[in-house]
């Protein structure tokens, strides 16, 4: 079949150049997007693979995790009430205190804020000692189970030349209601 009269080379020519342009217009238009896709869902299936692996590590996990959780929650959780709370706090931090060697001057309750979801209590501590003990005592107060941090801390000498420290410092704990 002859188009509008062309030779047989401009006839070839017509319809190769019809062919190519058919070809670009079905890969710009269907391959590539059909590929795109395919390449995005590739990735998300990966990526939900990896979700789906870590998921699966967890359920394995689930019986320990669920004990940590038991013994930080009853860790943090209140026992009684808020005097009774701010007693154990407090007895607590003398133990920490008399295990560590430093001497207390001064220890203060300061009031209760409770927030929605729990109580933070809070102490005003005035004591002396090392540098080391000083040191261990605040490491301790930071390894605290209790959910201890200290809020302000204050250093100085006692005397000019002496190695014993005076220091105060203000610690709080969260209990769950």
């Amino acid at each position: 079949m002859t188009f509008l009269n062309l030779s047989r080379r401009e006839n070839k020519l017509f319809y190769l150049t019809l062919t190519v342009a058919v070809v670009w217009i079905g890969q710009a238009f269907v391959v590539k997007p059909i590929s795109a896709k395919w390449k995005r869902l590739n990735e998300q299936i990966a990526a939900d693979s990896l979700k789906l692996e870590k998921s699966e590590r967890l359920i394995g996990k689930k019986n320990s995790i669920k004990s940590d959780y038991e013994k930080a929650a009853s860790a943090v959780k209140m026992a009684g009430s808020g005097e009774e709370e701010m007693a154990g706090f407090l007895t607590e931090i003398e133990f920490l205190a008399n295990s560590t060697g430093v001497h207390f001057n001064e220890i203060k309750p300061l009031p209760i804020k409770k927030l929605d979801l729990y109580k933070k209590f809070y102490v005003d501590l005035e004591l002396e000692g090392e540098m080391v003990q000083i040191s261990a005592f605040m490491r301790q107060v930071q390894d605290s189970p209790h959910l201890l941090a200290i809020d302000k801390l204050t250093l100085g000498s006692k005397q000019a030349g002496k190695s014993i420290l005076k220091c105060r410092m203000i610690i709080s704990k969260i209990a769950i209601l």
